[in-house]
């Protein structure tokens, strides 16, 4: 899928928060780059940092954050040496953008769906208010949306209707790159198809890339050309998703494939014992091993880094770089 342009680098990105308890570190050492046209997949349980990540490559960041670094380049640009305001105004919306969790949470309820699209444009290119509208209207009706429905209210549409809205919003200002974080975990699974194939459908018309954050291994293998699979904070492996999906390395990897039921065998789903380990106080050495049937001694006193086992496939595991 990629066009071999890189259009977004990100290394060695940190983000911790501090709570009552201690500080969250909820992304350590995450790198990973996107070629033009690209669809990375970042694949995880409930808790492993996927919405965090998101948050961060577009720096929607509560007020306790105790720790942003890294790198964040976007078009040969380090952003992170941007402040607040010039973020504001020269990366967020215009050069990537997001589709939040949950449709409805993204419109303010008092104002007309219409208003809510174009309020990008009004607000970060300077449009005037019947301009703006005028192209709202047009890109909510290729999203698949009567042009009416710019004058409904977000209470007056579907769940569907709305995530097309939604993803009208991120698209309004042309951005190079679209971030989804799960953007059908409220639908029902016939809006989940339409929207799956409506995402398909403007990718190739306006050749976007996409980060795509899901925990749905079926959703992702039908958009992703790359999967990055993040465990209690850290990226544990990174591939093209024809080797995720049909000879993953890591162990965790291959018990979240292994966890999904399939049709046409007879292959009984397995699963992951354990639960994940609190990132105020993470386990020493590999942060998978406690739930790990491959561990051995190493596993446990030293951290992996990610070693290379194929072109383009890297990942966090002793048993591909510590010997035996």
């Amino acid at each position: 899928m990629g066009s071999g342009k890189t259009v977004l680098t990100v290394q060695d990105l940190k983000l911790y928060y501090r709570t009552r308890k201690g500080v969250v570190k909820a992304l350590e050492e995450i790198s990973f780059d996107l070629e033009k046209e690209d669809v990375l997949a970042v694949v995880g349980e409930s808790g492993c940092g996927k919405s965090t990540l998101a948050r961060a490559l577009v720096r929607v960041l509560p007020r306790n954050v105790h720790t942003y670094d890294g790198k964040i380049i976007l078009d040969g640009k380090n952003v992170m040496d941007l402040d607040e305001e010039a973020f504001r105004r020269e990366v967020r919306w215009r050069k990537i953008s997001i589709v939040f969790q949950g449709a409805m949470n993204s419109f303010n309820p008092v104002y007309r769906i219409g208003y809510q699209v174009a309020e990008p444009l009004i607000i970060h290119d300077h449009v005037e208010k019947k301009e703006a509208l005028n192209r709202a209207r047009k890109l909510m009706e290729l999203m698949g949306m009567p042009g009416a429905f710019a004058e409904r209210y977000p209470f007056e549409l579907s769940g569907g209707m709305k995530q097309r809205a939604a993803i009208a919003m991120a698209l309004i200002t042309n951005p190079e790159i679209v971030i989804l974080d799960e953007p059908t975990s409220a639908l029902d699974v016939l809006t989940q198809a339409n929207i799956i194939n409506l995402l398909k459908r403007i990718k190739n018309e306006l050749r976007l890339t996409y980060v795509f954050i899901t925990h749905d291994l079926g959703l992702a293998s039908e958009l992703a050309n790359k999967v990055a699979v993040i465990y209690a904070g850290k990226i544990v492996e990174l591939s093209s998703a024809d080797t995720f999906y049909t000879a993953p390395k890591h162990p965790y990897s291959r018990g979240l494939i292994s966890s999904v039921p399939t049709l046409r065998t007879d292959k009984t789903p397995e699963f992951i014992s354990g639960s994940p380990p609190s990132l105020i106080d993470p386990p020493q050495g590999c942060r998978f091993h406690p739930r790990c049937r491959f561990a051995w001694g190493k596993c446990s006193s030293e951290e992996p880094g990610m070693f290379q086992v194929g072109e383009g496939h890297l990942v966090r595991c002793w048993l591909y770089g510590g010997g035996t």
